[in-house]
């Protein structure tokens, strides 16, 4: 008996993300569904369905829950092929010089990894590279719906050792350069340069050694001679700052 292959299959829910879908790989769509509330909003994504052949349903909320598991699906919901990620080398290879790169030690929080995928995508980073370890968020359909399409414009690669990959940035003339809230120089004294690898450490325990040894700028975010009332910001807010701070230099 001769079998198929199993085509992978992955979800991705909310408008903005599920639209992207639409926009940036429309031969990636295999299924949509929506409600009868959504149908205008998401009127482009049914005609990129209907011009690639592939099915599309009138659903009630109801029934999008129980496909998305979760009431957070906002009346659309995508089935497509799972988001191809950028082997290393071969991001390394096409990256132009004033590339602005970001690198997330364990980023637990699929919510975390969605936002930092947002502010990447509004400010124009050229990639997001992290590890393929168990403790790293991946590209769920949580971590798709918050980046609110952010994913589909930012090459996003993973990699077995983080400190390696960020040497081997180093070597290709990146300034690798961690948000570390234990020690540092102040962000305020630091001049961005080109290229630039932004690193960011574990929510709860901030960056392991080896990513922390690999970085060649440390970077504490604050107010100079003012004393913060809580501990540290969350990291896709440091994120947004770093970024916003990179760009703006240039």
């Amino acid at each position: 008996m001769l079998l198929m292959p199993v085509r992978e299959e992955a979800i991705v829910y909310g408008v903005n993300a599920a639209l992207a879908v639409a926009r940036h790989r429309s031969e990636a769509l295999l299924r949509v569904f929506h409600t009868r509330e959504r149908r205008k909003v998401v009127g482009p994504l049914l005609s990129a369905a209907a011009i690639s052949r592939r099915p599309y349903r009138e659903v009630t909320s109801d029934e999008l829950t129980r496909i998305a598991k979760t009431l957070h699906h906002e009346g659309v919901v995508v089935v497509c092929q799972p988001m191809p990620l950028v082997p290393f080398e071969a991001l390394l290879a096409g990256l132009p010089i004033s590339s602005v790169v970001v690198a997330l030690d364990e980023i637990g929080n699929p919510h975390n990894l969605g936002a930092i995928l947002r502010s990447a995508a509004f400010f124009g980073a050229n990639a997001v590279l992290y590890p393929s370890a168990e403790r790293q968020a991946h590209l769920s359909p949580a971590a798709l719906r918050v980046a609110q399409g952010g994913a589909e414009t930012v090459s996003c690669t993973a990699v077995s050792d983080l400190g390696a990959a960020l040497r081997a940035l180093t070597a290709r003339g990146f300034e690798c350069v961690a948000a570390d809230p234990e020690g540092g120089r102040a962000l305020v004294d630091h001049v961005f340069r080109r290229p630039t690898c932004i690193v960011l450490g574990n929510e709860g325990e901030g960056l392991s050694p080896s990513v922390r040894k690999a970085c060649t700028v440390r970077l504490s975010i604050g107010v100079p001679g003012q004393t913060a009332s809580v501990e540290s910001l969350n990291v896709s807010v440091a994120a947004g700052i770093l970024l916003s701070r990179a760009f703006l230099a240039s």
